[in-house]
C-alpha cells in the first residue's frame, strides 16, 4: 500500500485484506477473533502497531488484544478506560469518514486521561503528511443496525492504529481500507460474541439437562423402590383420575399387575361405601382412609395422601398419590373398640355398651316431637297400669281366660290379689336390674349366672301366694 496509485498494488492489498477478513471469521473463540483483528491490521493494512479496545457490559472499554509490540502488549493488555474518556476522544479531532484522526498538536491534552496508550515522543514532522509518534488514529467498530447501515448499530469497540510503515498519514485508499476492515471486524466480533453466548447457553443447558436427568433418575428410584405404594394419576381433562404409573409396592398390595392398573382409576377400585370420602379428598395435600379392592375381590384399608406435580408453564399436570397399608392398624382399632365395649371375662356387652344401644334404639323409635329421653333416669320397668292404659295389655296377656269381675266403667278389673302380684313382679324385676348394674367380684371357682327379666304369666286357678313363690 506504499504506492496506492498503481492498480496492481491495490489488488495485492485487497488480497491481503480479504485473507485477513477470512481469518477473522474462521476464529474459534472471541479471544482468537480479537487477536486476529489486531494481527490483520499489522499484516494487511501496513501499520506497525494495532490495538483492539472492546466495550464491556458496563460500558467501559478494555484493551482486549494488541499486535506489533510485545512490550506494549505486556504493559496495557487488560487495562480499562472509561466510556467518558473514549467519548471525548471520538468527539474531537479530524474526521476521515468514520475514522477519527487526532494530530499531535491536539492530542497532548489526552496524555493524562485514564485511557491506556502507548505513544513515544519524536521530532517534529519534516513534511506535511509525515506521521508523528504522538498522532492518533481511531476506527470505531459499530455492529450492523436493523437497516444494515455500518454506523447505525451499537458501538462494539474501537480499533486504534499507529506507526504506518511508509511513515506517512494514510491516503484515501488507506483510509477506505481501514474503514472497511473496521466494519468487517465489528461483524466478526459480534458473531464471535454470539457464538460465545450460544456456547455458554449450550453448556448451561447441558448442565441443566444433566441435573434434570439426575433428578428424574432419583425420583424414579424413589418411586419404584418406595416401601409404600405410590401412583401417578392424570389430572384434568376427560381422563381425570386415570392411573398412569404405579410402583411395585402398590401392585403387591392390590395383587394387580402394573399394566392392568393403568386401566383403572381410584374411583374404580374404592369400596362403594367410600366413594364419598374419595370425592371429598382434595387434590393438594388431601388425606383419606378408605378401602381398595384387591384382585381376589377382598378389600384392604389404606391411607391416601395426594400431592400435585405442577409445571411452571402449564400448571398442575399430574396427581401423585401415596398409598399406605393400614389394615393391621384398623384391625387393632376394632379390637380396642371391642375391648372397651365388652366384658373381658364373659365377652358380653358392658353397661356402657348397653346404654349406647338402648339410647340408639330409643332415638330411632321415639317420635320427632318428643324430647330426648334421659337414659340414666329412665325406668324400663314402668307401671303396668300406665303401660296398659297407653298401649293396651301386653301381647302375652291378650286372649287369656281369666274371669275378672267387671269394673265400674263396665270393663274387666283384675282382683286386688292380681294387682298385688303385679307389683311384686315389678319389685323383683327392679331388684334384678340393680343386681345386674351393680359390680360384683367373682371368685375363680364361681360360675357365671344368668338372670332374666319379664312378666311371668299367671296360671289359671293358682292362688296369688303360690304365684309369688313361683316368681321367686
Amino acid at each position: 500500500m506504499e504506492t496506492e496509485s498503481e492498480p496492481y498494488v491495490r489488488l495485492a492489498s485487497l488480497r491481503q485484506l480479504h485473507r485477513a477478513m477470512a481469518d477473522m471469521n474462521t476464529a474459534r473463540s472471541l479471544a482468537d477473533t480479537l487477536q486476529t483483528v489486531a494481527d490483520g491490521v499489522v499484516g494487511a493494512l501496513g501499520y506497525e502497531l494495532a490495538c483492539v479496545n472492546l466495550v464491556r457490559p458496563d460500558g467501559d472499554l478494555v484493551v482486549a488484544a494488541l499486535a506489533g509490540n510485545s512490550a506494549a502488549e505486556a504493559l496495557i493488555t487488560g487495562r480499562t478506560g472509561s466510556r467518558a474518556s473514549w467519548e471525548r476522544r471520538l468527539n474531537m479531532g479530524e474526521r476521515w469518514g468514520d475514522l477519527i484522526f487526532i494530530s499531535h498538536t491536539e492530542g497532548w491534552v489526552l496524555d493524562d486521561d485514564d485511557v491506556p496508550q502507548w505513544y513515544t515522543d519524536g521530532p517534529a514532522p519534516r513534511f506535511e503528511d509525515e506521521w508523528h509518534p504522538s498522532d492518533r488514529l481511531f476506527a470505531p467498530m459499530y455492529a450492523p443496525g436493523p437497516q444494515g447501515g455500518g454506523t447505525s448499530g451499537e458501538l462494539v469497540g474501537v480499533l486504534s492504529v499507529d506507526r504506518p510503515r511508509n511513515g506517512r498519514r494514510p491516503g484515501a485508499w488507506g483510509r477506505e481500507a481501514l474503514q472497511m476492515y473496521a466494519f468487517q471486524a465489528a461483524i466478526a466480533i459480534s458473531n464471535a460474541r454470539l457464538r460465545a453466548n450460544m456456547q455458554r447457553a449450550l453448556v448451561r443447558l447441558e448442565r441443566e439437562q444433566q441435573a434434570l436427568r439426575a433428578s428424574e433418575e432419583s425420583f424414579r428410584q424413589a418411586f419404584e423402590y418406595a416401601p409404600s405404594g405410590m401412583a401417578i394419576a392424570e389430572m384434568g381433562g376427560d381422563q381425570h383420575g386415570r392411573i398412569l404409573r404405579t410402583n411395585d409396592a402398590l401392585c403387591r398390595l392390590l395383587g394387580r399387575h402394573a399394566s392392568a392398573m393403568r386401566r383403572y382409576s381410584f374411583s374404580d377400585l374404592v369400596h362403594p361405601e367410600d366413594i364419598g370420602t374419595l370425592l371429598r379428598t382434595s387434590a393438594e395435600g388431601g388425606r383419606a382412609e378408605l378401602r381398595l379392592a384387591r384382585r381376589d375381590g377382598t378389600y384392604v384399608w389404606v391411607s391416601l395422601r395426594n400431592s400435585v406435580v405442577a409445571d411452571a408453564a402449564d400448571g398442575p399436570r399430574f396427581l401423585l398419590t401415596h398409598v399406605e397399608d393400614i389394615e393391621e392398624r384398623k384391625r387393632r382399632e376394632l379390637q380396642l373398640a371391642h375391648r372397651a365395649s365388652h366384658d373381658s371375662l364373659t365377652g358380653l356387652p358392658n353397661s356402657a355398651e348397653l346404654r349406647a344401644r338402648l339410647s340408639s334404639r330409643l332415638c330411632r323409635q321415639q317420635p320427632q316431637q318428643a324430647p330426648p329421653a334421659d337414659v340414666e333416669s329412665m325406668d324400663p320397668f314402668e307401671s303396668f297400669d300406665s303401660h296398659d292404659a297407653a298401649y293396651g295389655p301386653p301381647a302375652f296377656d291378650r286372649g287369656h281366660d281369666f274371669d275378672f269381675p267387671p269394673g265400674p266403667d263396665g270393663g274387666l278389673r283384675p282382683p286386688c290379689a292380681h294387682r298385688r302380684a303385679g307389683r311384686g313382679v315389678r319389685r323383683r324385676h327392679q331388684g334384678a336390674r340393680g343386681a345386674l348394674l351393680r359390680p360384683r367380684r367373682l371368685q375363680v371357682d364361681q360360675r357365671p349366672v344368668r338372670a332374666q327379666r319379664g312378666r311371668r304369666r299367671a296360671h289359671r286357678g293358682r292362688p296369688p301366694a303360690q304365684q309369688r313363690r313361683t316368681g321367686r
